[in-house]
């Protein structure tokens, strides 16, 4: 997957995120309004780890996923600020996993998406 120059708000952290910039003082953050930013990146997804299909009917949910390799190269660019990645090494890769789901109102509905994720 790659995207080049995407527009993005940097809000700071994940209270001013969740509360759009209104910050969380139980917890101390201070509000920060969001600044325009720009994002860069790659990812790149190798090789089927393991594989598990998991089904919860109390829960209404099922999903099919598959652990897997990947790696990402990361930059971000806003007034005044500039972070990128290092390189990316699969060798660090902590874990990675993909899949498709469903729940809610979707988990028992019929639909062309039913096929296998190797397809």
């Amino acid at each position: 997957m790659h995207a080049d120059g995407l527009s993005v708000p940097d809000a700071h952290d994940l209270a001013n995120s969740l509360t759009h910039g209104q910050g969380f003082s139980a917890l101390g953050i201070p509000p920060i309004a969001p600044v325009p930013a720009m994002v860069s990146f790659d990812v790149e997804w190798s090789g089927q780890i393991d594989r598990a299909i998991v089904v919860n009917e109390a829960q209404n949910f099922r999903g099919d996923f598959i652990r897997t390799g990947s790696t990402i190269k990361w930059s971000s660019v806003q007034n005044g600020f500039f972070f990128e990645s290092e390189e990316p090494n699969p060798a660090r890769n902590l874990g990675a996993t993909i899949g498709r789901e469903r729940n809610g109102v979707f988990f028992n509905e019929d639909s062309d998406d039913n096929e296998d994720l190797d397809d």
